[in-house]
């Protein structure tokens, strides 16, 4: 095991969150809307800048640099749901809408949509910032466990809730055979899993790394992961290691 030499280790912050329902939509579905089994990164910085207080706007560019990785804690648990959608012009068109022909309104203002919801999701975010300007500042509403814009899981309906873990010290080390926490991401081969009887692994592609301030996909990535939240043991990986009340945690942070 080789680990880097630095002068001072880097620092991960560590915290949960939660809601009664999330929904983070597949961009690639049309007629029914998919969601992601877990957060992705690009929900989890807008997750972080409602904490801290970072406009829309800016969000996109603030945490481009940001270390981030995630966790699964609750097993991955969906329902169906139907909804429906009005559209953008509705209240410019009121009038149109009252007085035209009734067969046509439904067709021109409303869109009924099938997707899917996660029930119950909770998720375990680590978070690392080389130059601490946010991470320094986000410490300080988790611990008091308050908020600047509302937290939430994919939509504004879902709210969040969340909580404060602790700050550790990690290091970069590659190792021959370890148990990972969380979402493993790569491109290219799978990762070497040491195959276990009770574990489930699900291998997911076409993940979003991070999107733009027009909201289009950079790039994207595959993951491997256990959907009940479990650790997974693979062979030769470079992880991010750190004790946590005497068990060392090993995670891989997602790409940016």
């Amino acid at each position: 095991m080789q680990t880097n030499s630095t002068d001072s280790n880097p620092e991960v912050t560590v915290f949960d969150v939660w809601a009664p329902f999330a929904y983070f939509r597949k961009p690639f579905t049309t007629t029914s809307a998919l969601t992601f089994n877990f957060i992705p990164r690009s929900a989890i910085e807008g997750l972080i800048g409602a904490i801290r207080g970072i406009r829309r706007k800016d969000i996109f560019g603030a945490l481009a640099n940001a270390e981030i990785a995630v966790e699964i804690l609750a097993e991955v648990k969906k329902i169906p749901f139907t909804i429906n959608y009005t559209h953008p012009d509705f209240w410019d068109t009121m009038n149109q809408y009252l007085i035209g022909d009734p067969t046509n309104k439904k067709k021109a203002f409303n869109a009924r949509t099938n997707i899917e919801l996660l029930v119950d999701p909770k998720y375990r975010v680590y978070f690392s910032d080389a130059s601490n300007e946010h991470q320094s500042k986000l410490e300080l509403p988790l611990k008091n466990h308050c908020t600047v814009y509302t937290p939430y899981l994919g939509t504004s309906s879902m709210i969040a809730n969340f909580s404060y873990l602790n700050t550790y010290e990690y290091d970069t080390v590659d190792k021959d055979i370890t148990e990972i926490a969380g979402v493993i991401p790569y491109n290219g081969n799978v990762p070497d899993i040491l195959i276990k009887r009770d574990r489930i692994y699900v291998i997911e592609q076409n993940i979003p790394t991070r999107l733009n301030q027009d909201r289009e996909l950079m790039s994207s990535f595959s993951a491997l992961y256990n959907p009940k939240g479990k650790s997974i043991k693979v062979r030769n990986i470079k992880v991010n290691s750190f004790d946590q009340n005497g068990a060392e945690i090993n995670i891989v942070f997602l790409p940016s």
